[in-house]
């Protein structure tokens, strides 16, 4: 986000950017990152008000960054659904290429490339009410799944993920493919395991506001209508799309018998979603709702100069300057 031309922002930074001079006026230039940014860069984000960290957690192809960018994808296309407006960012780059990943994905074009280990996994967004408004920031960890998928059995690589620990609001993704066919045991132990060793190791605090979201729920409908191809019997066709969906929510009921002991989420914070479901005027509307409740509940205070947001530590003062 840019700064007001009167001023000048100094971060105090090791290796300070050239000083730009436009029209008489001394700007102390940061240096832009457009793609996702690492945990280590956050602090450099100016914001009056603390941001508020969105942490996006689960296995791998579970859609956590197809979500991301349908969110992104809404705010550009149809922000009056989320009541917001979409200001600015310092990552575009790493939204616009979630977008690609979930076009690639919705029409079948090639096998969608997934945030990888090594990339940075922070997107921030500036928003504002409908009419530019009241502005915040809203910052998503939209983590690599393989990174999840070794913390199921590495308690370093738990430790290493601070934003998680210091999440205001925290996604847990369920892989609704993986819990529909008959044999799902491997997929809900690495589940189980990764939600216990975050556990364990105080990663989830009481500060923190749990979401649950089980992702691809409309592959459910898919399995009830396969089951009943063929079937012109109205009383049949009715009983094979409930056995269908019956078993859906046994194993539905599996995974809350494995996060209940181990994380609060209130019964209004579990949604059955599609992260591609932004068809334009035929939006899911869950997701909409979901959404909204991600970038606009709970307005963060006003952040301390000397306040590190995700680390929990005295950061070098930033010093702002009157030109």
């Amino acid at each position: 986000m840019s700064e007001p031309a009167n001023i000048k922002f100094n971060t105090e930074i090791d290796n300070p950017q050239p000083t730009q001079q436009t029209e008489g006026v001394a700007i102390e230039e940061s240096t832009y990152r457009y793609d996702a940014l690492r945990d280590a860069d956050v602090n450099g984000l100016s914001s009056t008000r603390r941001p508020t960290l969105v942490t996006l957690f689960g296995i791998s192809e579970c859609g956590k960054t197809t979500f991301v960018g349908s969110l992104f994808a809404i705010l550009c296309r149809r922000p009056q659904l989320l009541n917001s407006s979409f200001i600015d960012s310092d990552t575009l780059t790493g939204f616009q290429r979630r977008v690609h990943t979930r076009f690639l994905s919705e029409k079948g074009l090639s096998e969608p490339p997934r945030t990888q280990r090594r990339a940075g996994s922070i997107l921030n967004m500036i928003l504002g009410d409908e009419h530019g408004d009241n502005q915040r920031m809203i910052v998503f960890s939209d983590l690599s799944g393989e990174i999840y998928n070794d913390a199921a059995s590495k308690d370093d690589v738990v430790l290493q993920q601070i934003a998680v620990k210091y999440a205001d609001k925290l996604v847990i993704f369920v892989d609704t493919e993986k819990l529909l066919p008959a044999k799902n045991n491997a997929y809900k132990a690495s589940f189980q395991s990764l939600l216990t060793r975050f556990k364990e190791k105080g990663m989830f605090t009481k500060e923190t506001e749990f979401f649950l979201v089980f992702n691809k729920a409309d592959l459910v409908k898919e399995e009830a209508n396969k089951a009943s191809e063929g079937i012109t019997d109205n009383d049949e066709l009715n009983r094979k799309r409930a056995e269908v969906r019956n078993l859906w929510e046994q194993r539905k009921r599996s995974i809350l018998n494995i996060v209940n002991p181990l994380v609060t989420v209130p019964s209004n914070n579990i949604y059955e979603i599609c992260s591609k479901g932004i068809e334009y005027e035929n939006e899911d509307t869950k997701l909409i709702e979901l959404f909204n409740r991600l970038i606009t509940e709970k307005t963060p205070p006003f952040l301390s100069p000397e306040y590190n947001w995700i680390h929990k530590l005295v950061k070098k003062k930033m010093i702002w300057k009157t030109i």
